[in-house]
């Protein structure tokens, strides 16, 4: 997908280059990395508007100025390619304290290859290159960090071929006066050799104090944010989280809903893989919502209930009522114990309830929701009240309980997108006879009943989209990573 937006922006006379990293292009080009874009502030609009035209979406903050992240979907690959975009030259280590002025050296040697990206002369690469990694030692606690050394002095190696020292110290003198080739020569062999980290350090505040002037926070300021930073990392890696970005059009919720065996929780699963690699995603189970502090008690009993009394198991009563059972629903509500079974379908709104608006609670905040079922209003059906032939009941308790489980499921907010699997009969038959589940399959009456049912599955006014999950993975997550990315 990147070789039209190249073609675009070149059409368009935007002025951008890819400015680091350049020995590993290939690998960026694949969007196996990140691609860092240096864009000329002049032709900003231009850019933004052809790459959000390509389909990449923006997120909400880089966390700095003048830089900004977008997210592209290649169909090909099915990848999130990242587009790191540059307006200004920000950098040096964790909390990029630097803005050096170097634009217009980058960006006025820049030339074009057979992939269409721009790349800078590689004599300013070099430059800012030696600067960069130089950097990443200025401070104690960043010097003391493990690094790669020997590939940082191979790719030094590969960006000095051809470059000579007059070249260097011409653009040091234009563009960074404070910065004297000595001094450069001297980082520059630091970094072909495997230097002390001592010396790594006091090179770098040489280069610092030279620096001075392009400081973006001053020492006091600076300590904060890098302690601030440390901390952010550690209770990440405590937690076991790593940094996501919120996209700027905000979160969603997204509910994946189908007959069993159709192939939802691999689908869920999935899909959070592939938005989770740069994004912010969470996932939820709507039709097995956790207890709440509520209902935590009356669900520890659950187990017994069920071995005591299996006739008054949902599978159960549905099959009888299908059947014309004298035990089905109509008769089973004459029960002493049919209390129980409202109750608990009472207490499942609830839980539900409390779980999708949480959900889009987070969804508020710039998260992306995947909801593996979703509750719905449509009576007798899976997900939906199941208490809906005593909303007219001449028992008065099950009237209110029927009324008050309709009041929960219309208070359940409606997602913003739904995938709604549909595979045919036969093969849910097949799938669910051999994949591994607790307590074995289902009964075939019993998945029979459900795919009727999930056919008839609708969420009016929402982005739906059917999908056939009867081919093969590879086709199905192509087709759904589309519509997700369009839709998002």
């Amino acid at each position: 997908m990147l070789r039209p937006v190249f073609d675009a922006l070149d059409g368009a006379g935007v002025r951008y280059c890819h400015w680091k990293s350049n020995r590993n292009l290939a690998s960026a080009l694949r969007g196996d990395t990140d691609l860092d874009l240096l864009v000329y502030r002049g032709d900003a609009a231009r850019f933004r508007s052809i790459v959000e035209r390509a389909g990449f979406r923006p997120t909400r903050s880089s966390g700095y100025p003048s830089i900004a992240n977008y997210y592209g979907l290649d169909d090909a690959s099915g990848k999130l390619v990242d587009l790191h975009i540059y307006y200004r030259t920000i950098t040096g280590a964790t909390i990029k304290n630097y803005h050096l002025p170097v634009e217009s050296m980058l960006l006025e040697g820049a030339r074009q290859t057979e992939d269409g990206v721009y790349l800078p002369a590689r004599s300013a690469e070099l430059v800012l290159f030696v600067i960069r990694k130089t950097l990443d030692s200025a401070v104690l606690s960043e010097a003391l960090r493990p690094r790669q050394w020997m590939a940082t002095a191979e790719e030094l190696e590969w960006l000095s071929k051809g470059v000579s020292e007059e070249e260097v110290a011409a653009l040091l003198r234009e563009h960074l006066p404070t910065v004297d080739f000595a001094l450069f020569r001297k980082l520059r062999d630091a970094i072909r050799s495997d230097t002390s980290t001592v010396r790594r350090f006091l090179l770098g505040r040489a280069l610092a104090s030279r620096l001075r002037p392009h400081l973006r926070h001053r020492a006091p300021l600076a300590t904060v944010l890098r302690t601030r930073h440390l901390c952010t990392t550690l209770w990440r890696a405590v937690r076991r989280q790593r940094r996501a970005e919120t996209l700027l059009s905000g979160g969603a919720v997204m509910g994946v809903v189908g007959s069993d065996a159709s192939g939802k929780s691999t689908l869920v699963r999935e899909v959070s893989r592939w938005l989770g690699e740069f994004l912010s995603v969470a996932t939820v189970h709507g039709g097995k919502p956790p207890p709440t502090a509520v209902t935590l008690a009356p669900r520890a009993l659950l187990p017994l209930l069920r071995r005591l009394m299996p006739r008054y198991r949902l599978s159960r009563l549905e099959a009888d009522a299908e059947e014309g059972s004298t035990t089905g629903l109509e008769t089973m509500r004459r029960g002493r114990l049919f209390i129980l079974y409202a109750l608990r379908a009472v207490m499942v709104g609830y839980e539900r309830k409390r779980l999708l608006v949480r959900a889009h609670r987070k969804a508020a905040a710039g998260m992306l929701v995947i909801a593996d079922r979703y509750p719905t209003r449509q009576p007798g059906v899976p997900e939906g009240p199941a208490l809906h032939f005593l909303l007219e009941d001449a028992h008065p308790l099950y009237r209110w309980l029927a009324r008050m489980e309709e009041r929960l499921y219309r208070a359940i907010p409606l997602p913003d997108l739904i995938l709604s699997l549909n595979v045919p009969l036969e093969v849910a038959v097949q799938r669910n006879l051999t994949r591994a589940k607790p307590g074995g399959p289902e009964p075939t009456e019993y998945l029979r009943r459900r795919h009727a049912q999930c056919a008839t599955l609708d969420f009016p006014g929402v982005p739906l989209y059917r999908v056939h999950t009867d081919g093969s993975l590879d086709d199905t997550l192509r087709s759904v990573k589309t519509f997700i990315w369009r839709t998002l």
